[in-house]
Order: C-alpha cells, then structure tokens, then sequence
C-alpha cells in the first residue's frame, strides 16, 4: 500500500510523481527511493526524509512528521432566509436536488419543487481527486481495480452535498464520471473507437441521469445547452452560430449553427484547474485570481498570495505576453520586475498551458471548419474557470477565437440539471439533442493536428 492511499493524498498526476504536489516528510519502514523520486526530490529534501506519497510504499510500521495539505474548501450559499433543517426542512412543497459532478467540483442545488425556489446551493471538491486530475487517469484506475473506490468516494461525496431528505434528484456529468458513480467499466471510453456503450438518459426511482452526447462530450454539456438556450422543443435554438464552451480539464465545446449542432471534446488536461502548474492551486483562498496590467492582483478571500487558480494562470500569461517577457514561441525569457511580488511560472509551466491552450484552439478550429463556419456570433463560457476568466486574456494568449460576444454562463451544466428538474419533459428535449448530434472526431481530423501546432505559438500583439 502506498503512503498516499493512507493519507487520502491529492494527485493531481494521477499518481506517476510528475507533479510533485505529494510531498510528505515520514521515517520508518517504507520502499527505496524510485528514480521518480531521485530525479524529482533535491538532496537536502530527501536527506530531511522527504518522500513523494504516491511512490513511497508502506512496509512497516512509519510516522508521518509533515504532510502535504489540503486545500479543500468547502462553500455554502444561501438564498433569502430559506434553510433546511430536519428531515422535513423548512419548504412548503417537495424538494429536489440536482447535482453537477464535474471531474474537479462537485455542485449541488436544492429546490422547493412546488415554488421553483433555490432553497440552498453547496460545492466541494471531487473526492476521487486521490486517483488523479483528470478523467484519463480515472479511467485508468478504474480499470487498474479501483472502480469500486471510485464509485464508493463519489456517491459519498455527491450524499454529503444533498438535503436530508428530496424527492427527485437531476446527476449531470461528463460520461466518465457518470460511468464511476454508476460502477460500470469505462473500457469502451478508453480504447479506440471511443464508442460510450452506455449513454445514460432515464429516469429510475425518482434519479435523472441525462443523456450524454458521446464518450467525451458528457451530460454535463448537454445540460449547459440547455442553460445556454442553444436548443429548444428538439431542434437548435438559435440562428447564428454559438459557441458554447467549457475549457476545463476537458475542452467540450458545442456549436450550434445552421439548424444543426456539432460538438468535440479535447483533452486539454488541468493546466487551467491550477494542477500541474508549480504554483497552480484550485479556487482557494490565497489564489490570485486576476492579474492587471501593471502586474497589480487579486486573490481570493483577500489573503495574501500563495499561487494562482485557473483565471490568474490566464491573466499571467497574458501580462507576461504584453510586457515581451514572454514570446510568441513560448520561450520564458525573463521575470519582469514589476511582477517581483508574485509566484513565479517556470518554464515548464509555460509549457503545459501552451499544450491547454492549443488543445481547446484547435478543437474550437475543427468545429467551425466542420460547420462551414468562419466567424462566430457569439461565444458562451461554461464551468468554473470559463466563467471567471477574462475574454480579453483568453483571446490574447490565443484561447479563445473572436466573437461579437462573449457571456460568461456559470456553471451552465448544473444551472441546466436544475431546469431538468424543475421541468421533468425536458429530458425528452435532451434525448432529441442526443439523437440529433454531430460529433467531431478530433483524432482523424486533419484539421485539429494542424491547428494544434499552429496554435503552440502564442498571439503577436
């Protein structure tokens, strides 16, 4: 056993000691040191007793003496004075939940379903973060045996976010996700030709699943179509072409356009959720979150800096360009000055959010090529950091493509499993989007390949 199955350590690498966020000061009875750990560690580390948690395996008996730690934070809001309380609560009529469970957050939404009320909201951090950042890791774990730990920390994790009683209950999410809540094998996701073998969208004991798009276009984006109004009564909504875009571990995008919808999936990875980025952090208090353009920031909670979330690691980068610390090519040349005060990215960082970046560029690209689309109406950004990041930081490193608009929708997904479960023949509404949907094989598209060297290179101003 590892040191990290013990601590319940994040990995964010997915446990290959890339990152190297799972450092943890121990003595006692554990494995030798891996080459991982040899390359990764610096001698004074190692002779202080440093260990990486996720290579450092567990033979006897071992005390911990510093270990890495967690950032968690849990959020709750309230809307006006309504609050449950007891196993009847305080609403008048029914209560329903819907939940969002994306790869990083989970977000949950209570409602009086007889008034349409938000009684109460709560997020909190995916708890199956222990078995790495991102869905491919997931999947390979699932597959490794560990898919009933995946399904047991997530049905504990989505319990611990739902009222003490409801009635009906909407679960969204990417069809990776879906899968580990529900146990099955997500071979058929991992493995070309990336066929789901099972797309959700029922209703059984009261619990929705919607349906999802393809293996890697997810209820969660079907959802967020709804929020977005991209579709209406079986059929697309609008009449010029939408982007709708959530840019977060996994690039999904949608475009509707010309009475029809097409949609990708890129594995933009979590350069953007703050995950292998050497002072990436999630959204927590001390994350600078906004980065002006004389290098003046913000952080979360209005604490003194200790990193940068997903919209700062955007903002930086984007200074960076504007100050020709930082070239087209990538090339980190030197730290400014005037950003003395700040974290700094290294190289490596660059590195990984140009990777992000031309991934969700290129994907967007293919989309519109598929379409027969040259220029968009308007873009819709989804998810956690699509909604907190600056338009004008996306498009100046090269995100984003341009628009006439740009809206941020919050997270579209759960706002969308709300609707569901407000109005239950929706889901017929989503099933029509189902069978109507055109995906975007990203994988054989020659487009993408060739757009995702092009968009390496960063904007020249």
């Amino acid at each position: 056993m590892k040191l990290s199955d013990v601590l319940h350590t994040s990995l964010d690498c997915g446990g290959k000691g890339r990152c190297g966020k799972c450092k943890v000061y121990v003595c006692g009875q554990l494995s030798p040191l891996t080459h991982v750990e040899k390359n990764l560690l610096t001698q004074e580390e190692i002779a202080a007793g440093c260990r990486l948690a996720c290579q450092a395996e567990i033979l006897g008996a071992y005390t911990v003496t510093a270990a890495p730690k967690d950032d968690l934070v849990v959020q709750t809001a309230f809307t006006g004075d309504a609050l449950l309380s007891g196993a009847s609560g305080q609403s008048s009529g029914a209560i329903g939940a819907a939940v969002d469970i994306g790869t990083t957050t989970l977000a949950a939404y209570w409602y009086d379903l007889s008034s349409g009320q938000l009684i109460q909201q709560k997020s909190a951090a995916n708890p199956q973060r222990i078995f790495g950042a991102d869905v491919i890791s997931r999947i390979e774990r699932a597959m490794a045996g560990d898919l009933p730990q995946l399904s047991a920390s997530l049905r504990k994790g989505i319990r611990s976010l739902l009222p003490p009683r409801f009635d009906r209950l909407v679960l969204t999410g990417n069809t990776t996700m879906l899968y580990t809540l529900c146990g099955y094998n997500p071979k058929s996701l991992a493995h070309s030709p990336f066929i789901a073998d099972q797309t959700f969208g029922f209703e059984k004991d009261a619990v929705v699943l919607p349906p999802c798009l393809s293996a890697y276009v997810g209820a969660d984006l079907a959802t967020a179509a709804l929020a977005a109004g991209l579709w209406k009564n079986g059929k697309p909504a609008v009449t010029k072409p939408t982007l709708l875009l959530d840019a977060g571990t996994n690039g999904e995008m949608l475009l509707a356009a010309g009475g029809h919808l097409f949609g990708c999936s890129t594995a933009a990875g979590p350069a953007f959720e703050g995950s292998q980025i050497s002072c990436g952090l999630p959204s927590v208090p001390g994350a600078i979150s906004q980065v002006a353009a004389d290098f003046s920031y913000e952080t979360i909670g209005a604490v003194p800096a200790k990193g940068y979330c997903g919209s700062g690691i955007l903002d930086m980068t984007a200074r960076l360009l504007d100050a020709q610390a930082l070239d087209e090519t990538g090339f980190l040349k030197e730290w400014p000055e005037q950003a003395s005060a700040l974290p700094q990215l290294t190289q490596k960082d660059i590195r990984e959010i140009q990777l992000a970046k031309s991934a969700i560029a290129a994907g967007c690209e293919a989309l519109m090529h598929a379409a027969g689309v040259s220029e968009l109406d308007t873009i819709y950004l989804a998810g956690g950091f699509g909604s907190h990041l600056s338009p004008e930081s996306a498009r100046r490193i090269g995100l984003i493509p341009a628009s006439k608009k740009t809206t941020a929708l919050g997270n579209a997904a759960g706002f969308g499993a709300a609707m569901l479960l407000l109005d239950p023949a929706l889901l017929d509404d989503l099933l029509s989007m189902q069978s109507r949907f055109e995906l975007v094989k990203l994988a054989s598209d020659p487009v993408f390949t060739d757009a995702f060297m092009r968009h390496m290179y960063f904007p020249q101003q």
